[in-house]
Formats: structure tokens, C-alpha cells, sequence
């Protein structure tokens, strides 16, 4: 299963993160977007602020609204692309991906474009809840199997870019932070996959894609 590939689900719940989560949900298509906002909405500590696709209207809405997360249908739309757009019109705001092709390949491209959580197509309210929970709280998220020790959003977003071969001023050039931070989340996961070398940390990686 593609989701054992990445970081650790941690439980969450409103007391931790201390406050309400403003959601856009963004589907091309109007019954799936709809459907998540009727469940979502009877979560106290959800605001679903509006359903929208990612065409020039629902990104200026999410410009105007500056929702805490975004619940982005990948089902036909590239994770980059998708994570550009948003992120141009608001910089802090946390990405989660549904309905995309549950392959290693594609949840790492997810990671890489800047998502910090992924949910599987078969996954219930609760599990979809914990991962906005998870997202806000800073934590990387995906449905409850793990190969990897539990790394940041950051740090995975980092070693799927090393898996690509990235050097870190490429890495620090597409994240748009310096190569000192860089150099700091790449000792965070050296020591957490308890490896010396990146390319160790890479090819535990790569290890996982097999999974």
C-alpha cells in the first residue's frame, strides 16, 4: 500500500490544536465536494468556509477567505500545479489530498509539492477529520500503516525532493528557505532514520516505494 510509505498518523483532537479549522474543499466535481463539506460539517471544531475548483473563482476565494486548510481532489489535477496555485494566494495554508492514485510515486509527489497530509479513497469521517487535525497541528498525516519513522511536514517534503536527487540549494530554491535550514532538517532525518549519509536516508526511501 502506497499510504505504508509515509510518516507516522498521529491521534489529534481540537484541545491540541486549540482552535477551529476554516476548510475550503476543492473538487472538480460538485457532488464529491458537497458530500465531504455535509460530513465535515458536523465536526465542532470544522468551519467549512466553501466548496470550490481550483479555476480562477475559487482561488480568488481562497485569496479572500485565507482558510487554515485547503482538501484538495488530486482525482484529476497534478499535486504541483495544484499546490502553486494555492499557495501563491495564501502562503501559510495547509494542503490535503484525496482521491489521488494511491501509488508510492504519487503520494511522494504530494509531499514534495507541499502537502502535509494524504487520505485514502476508503477512508471514514474520523480518519479524514484526524488528518485536518494533523495538518493545522503541524504533523505529517497518511492512513495508519508506517514504514518510516515519524518525520515533520517539512522533513518529509525535504527527503522526497532528496530522493529525486536534489542538492540542498535546489531544495532550499524550490522551498524558498536557506540552505542552513535545510542542513538542519536533513541532520533531523538522518538522525531520526538513524543513518549518517543521504543517500542512506534516500534509499530507505526508495526501500519504502517497494513496500
Amino acid at each position: 500500500m502506497a499510504e505504508d510509505a509515509v510518516a507516522r498518523t498521529f491521534g489529534g483532537s481540537h484541545a491540541e490544536i486549540g482552535k477551529t479549522i476554516r476548510l475550503i474543499i476543492a473538487s472538480p466535481v460538485h457532488l464529491v465536494g458537497d458530500g465531504l463539506a455535509a460530513t465535515l460539517r458536523c465536526r465542532a471544531d470544522v468551519i467549512v468556509v466553501d466548496v470550490i475548483d481550483l479555476g480562477p473563482q475559487g482561488i480568488a476565494k481562497i485569496a479572500d477567505a485565507q482558510p487554515d486548510v485547503v482538501l484538495v481532489d488530486l482525482g484529476q489535477t497534478d499535486p504541483a500545479t495544484a499546490a502553486q496555485v494555492i499557495k501563491t494566494v495564501s502562503h501559510g495554508v495547509k494542503l490535503v489530498a484525496f482521491g489521488l492514485d494511491e501509488t508510492n510515486d504519487h503520494v511522494f509527489a504530494c509531499a514534495a509539492a507541499g502537502f502535509c497530509g494524504y487520505v485514502a479513497r476508503e477512508s471514514g469521517a474520523d480518519e479524514l477529520h484526524r488528518a485536518l487535525v494533523d495538518a493545522v497541528a503541524g504533523r505529517m498525516h497518511c492512513d495508519p500503516h508506517e514504514l518510516l519513522p515519524s518525520l515533520s511536514s517539512r522533513e518529509s517534503e525535504i527527503l522526497a525532493l532528496v530522493e529525486q536527487g536534489r542538492s540542498n540549494k535546489e531544495i532550499a530554491r524550490e522551498l524558498a528557505i536557506s540552505i542552513a535550514t535545510v542542513k538542519n532538517h536533513m541532520h533531523s532525518i538522518l538522525q531520526k532514520l538513524q543513518v549518517s549519509r543521504r543517500g542512506q536516508a534516500a534509499a530507505r526511501l526508495r526501500g519504502s516505494h517497494a513496500a
